[in-house]
């Protein structure tokens, strides 16, 4: 199961999403959380997070043809990883912005022309590259 890239995919996408989590609570409105408020918000973030990783990297292997796609990394697959993960994060800040339950951005945060915050949509290409690289370790177990 520790050999699946989708299970790789999913462990240090987490942890490298909520390092990203923790350091973006300037741009959303808070409303003065307790830490472990903050902590809890930004871990529920952050498997959210790992699992839109783990969806976009099997969008990813499919068009690859490999679930390995990540071992010999083309150029195709690593779009097709990019561009879900970035679809997808667009939809749910849309959807969460809108929906009257979810977050509110602060007045730091800059917005894109979709109505997005511009942070989640650049953790959306640094996080899952970074998490890519950490799959890719060799010295880590596999």
């Amino acid at each position: 199961m520790t050999d699946a890239p989708e299970f790789r995919v999913a462990l240090f996408g987490f942890f490298a999403a909520f390092v990203w989590e923790m350091w973006q609570m300037p741009f959303y409105r808070t409303a003065d959380l307790a830490i472990m408020d903050a902590v809890q918000g930004c871990s529920m973030g952050s498997f959210g997070d790992a699992g839109i990783m783990v969806v976009a990297y099997s969008v990813a292997a499919r068009i690859a043809g490999s679930r390995h796609w990540i071992l010999e990394p083309r150029r195709l697959p690593l779009f097709v990883y990019l561009g879900t993960g970035l679809v997808i994060t667009i939809a749910i800040e849309h959807i969460a912005l809108n929906a009257g339950i979810g977050w509110h951005y602060s007045d730091l945060m800059p917005v894109g022309p979709f109505g997005a915050g511009l942070v989640p949509v650049v953790m959306w290409i640094i996080v899952p590259l970074a998490t890519l690289w950490l799959v890719r370790l060799p010295s880590l177990p596999r």
